[in-house]
């Protein structure tokens, strides 16, 4: 067996494989075994007759491509295992000579970016400081109470704010249209999940009214309604408003919140909370811009299948949750305004700055020589084991087919700690 290894630009190598003959020889014996079994001669049994007379009946090509086709697999494996080459994509394969005893396969196979990093400590590019004010705090607190309140059925007319119990059937030139009509269909008013001007023209309506609505479609909205004119008949059947609860230690227990049962238990529970989620948001956007530096002062080369690979997966992805929302992608592109290709090239551009992000990361993750200990992967099963209420054994279990990715990702978060520690 012969190979030639040789390297191409933007992260591709050529391996040009030469099959040694007797190889080529087994592979076609194989290949016609294979083959005869399906072969039908008068006197014997379908795949039975005599390998010499059932030859004559198999085609040399069908053997020829069946020959190929079995071998393929291993000459790959073994010849990126005896080059030493680790392919990220599926190879290029060409036959360049095949005859009764000789093969050669040329594979073009894309390799691991290359990334030729600059410099990555001492950039200054801001640490955000983060702070809670009373507004914000204030705020919180009326939140939470909202997710508390009850919805209790008022008397008088509807406001913004309140919850409407209706029926309604929408109408185009006074026919109904498919998925216009709904049932006891509790809306909040104000919260804008209904075309403009709905939601606004049921406020000032007492329960037990019958009345029409009529409202325009949004330009970028689905093909068969968007722009057109439609009226929807209303039939209002309650009113019900939020009650708040009040703001005391007795109400503050029935939030049923960990080591919070007083007033100020739940305002520095709160405050720590909006402390943290204001860090975690200021740290993200400081990686943010501190990526982009550090990829000015670097060379990043990614091959494009790479790019490609996870531009469809991504679109695949968010194809199959839109049609389990009944939503399909043309629908979805009308709705943001959006053709198919500047769909594409978005989401390719994501993809493209995502790529670039881990593979520099990935880059300084080698450069600085960061590991995880045998200890810290300890203690990170038993942070799992009781987060999940597991045994530890079964954490181990759980994560062995995926061992080497995880123990990537917690060397990749010492990466992010070195990278917060030495800029700025």
């Amino acid at each position: 067996m012969e190979r030639k290894l040789t390297k191409l630009e933007h992260c591709h190598v050529e391996l040009l494989v030469t099959v040694d003959e007797a190889t080529w020889k087994a592979a076609q014996e194989k290949a016609l075994k294979k083959l005869v079994k399906e072969v039908t001669i008068k006197g014997f049994r379908k795949g039975e007759a005599p390998l010499e007379m059932a030859r004559k009946h198999v085609n040399p090509m069908d053997q020829m491509n069946e020959a190929i086709n079995g071998l393929l697999p291993s000459l790959y494996e073994e010849s990126i295992k005896a080059e030493n080459v680790m392919p990220y994509a599926q190879p290029k394969v060409d036959i360049t000579k095949v005859s009764d005893t000789e093969l050669e396969v040329k594979f073009t196979i894309t390799t691991a970016p290359e990334v030729e990093l600059g410099k990555y400590t001492g950039l200054k590019v801001g640490k955000g400081e983060v702070s809670v004010n009373e507004e914000e705090l204030a705020n919180a607190i009326a939140d939470l109470q909202g997710k508390n309140a009850t919805l209790v059925v008022k008397e008088g007319e509807a406001k913004l704010g309140d919850t409407a119990v209706i029926d309604f059937e929408g109408f185009l030139d006074g026919k109904p249209f498919d998925g216009g009509k709904a049932e006891n269909h509790e809306l909040v008013l104000g919260s804008n999940s209904f075309i403009p001007g709905f939601e606004a023209a049921i406020v000032g309506h007492k329960a037990g009214e019958e009345f029409d609505i009529k409202v325009k479609f949004p330009e970028n909205y689905v093909e068969e309604l968007k722009g057109k004119d439609a009226t929807f008949k209303i039939k209002l059947h309650e009113v019900k408003e939020k009650v708040l609860p009040e703001l005391n230690d007795e109400s503050v227990k029935e939030f049923e919140i960990t080591g919070v049962e007083t007033v100020e238990q739940l305002k520095e529970h709160l405050k720590v909370d909006l402390l943290k989620r204001k860090e975690s948001e200021a740290r993200n956007e400081f990686f943010g811009k501190l990526l982009e530096e550090i990829a000015k002062n670097s060379k990043v080369d990614i091959p494009d299948e790479i790019i490609e690979s996870q531009t469809h997966h991504t679109i695949d992805d968010m194809v199959a949750r839109m049609q389990q929302s009944g939503l399909q992608l043309k629908d979805y592109l009308q709705i943001i305004g959006q053709t198919e290709q500047q769909f594409h090239d978005q989401v390719k551009a994501n993809a493209t700055k995502e790529a670039q992000t881990f593979f520099i990361m990935d880059a300084i993750l080698k450069a600085e020589k960061f590991e995880v200990t045998d200890k810290e992967l300890e203690n990170e099963y038993e942070s799992l084991a009781k987060q999940y209420n597991m045994k530890v054994e079964d954490v181990k279990k759980a994560l062995a087919p995926q061992l080497e990715d995880y123990k990537h990702n917690l060397a990749m978060k010492k990466v992010e700690d070195f990278l917060y520690e030495k800029n700025n």
